[in-house]
């Protein structure tokens, strides 16, 4: 009994993700324990917690870098975004800083292909910095997204399982995105002289 209300819980939750497209349903069901036998070790708040850590990383990547190359106010704003996450982030708090990730990605990419970026020593320090934290956070996501692979909720998953599911559909998108962002920092790093760190390196490897 208590698997079936389970059951209808969990696809309750999955259903309310928006975008998801049936395909994508099917296989979340399954990575949820609504068929199939595999099963992972985490919870959903280990995922979503987890999940904030590489945001964080991201997110204070995202600043550093956005300021070394002289954009502002979109540092500013990634800035203010990574102190409202936090590890109990709700479904919405999670889409919101996806959301402001995917748009300082964007500026950075766009300034790093427009007109030549005059930088001195001290800001081409914080880029390199910056780097170093893209690939940490890209580096914990490639580890979650394995690590969550046959993720089945447990009753006590069920205050988090809606956070749970938006990472379980989103993570790959992201990671995705974060590769470009990625590879275009390390190229624009070799052109300007800027040291690539050991993390960005490890982690496009993984891509």
């Amino acid at each position: 009994m208590k698997a079936k209300l389970m059951a209808a819980l969990v696809s309750a939750a999955l259903m309310a993700v928006p975008g998801l497209g049936q395909a994508q349903l099917g296989n979340l069901g399954k990575a949820v324990g609504l068929g199939g036998s595999s099963s992972s070790s985490m919870s959903a708040s280990q995922i979503t917690s987890s999940y904030v850590e590489a945001a964080q990383l991201v997110n204070s990547a995202d600043v550093k870098m956005l300021r070394a190359v002289g954009l502002k106010d979109e540092a500013d704003r990634a800035e203010l975004q990574a102190k409202n996450l936090t590890s109990g982030a709700t479904k919405d708090a999670l889409e919101e800083a996806a959301k402001v990730q995917t748009e300082s990605s964007k500026a950075l990419e766009a300034k790093l292909k427009g007109e030549k970026i005059e930088m001195d020593a001290q800001s081409k320090q914080l880029f390199s910095e910056g780097m170093g934290d893209l690939g940490k956070g890209v580096i914990k996501y490639a580890v979650l997204s394995k690590g969550m692979q046959g993720y089945k909720p447990s009753p006590s998953d069920l205050g988090s399982a809606n956070s749970a599911a938006y990472v379980v559909s989103s993570l790959p998108g992201s990671m995705k995105a974060l590769g470009g962002s990625l590879k275009s920092a390390v190229t624009f790093a070799k052109e300007n002289n800027i040291p690539v760190p050991k993390e960005s390196t490890d982690a496009t490897s993984m891509l």
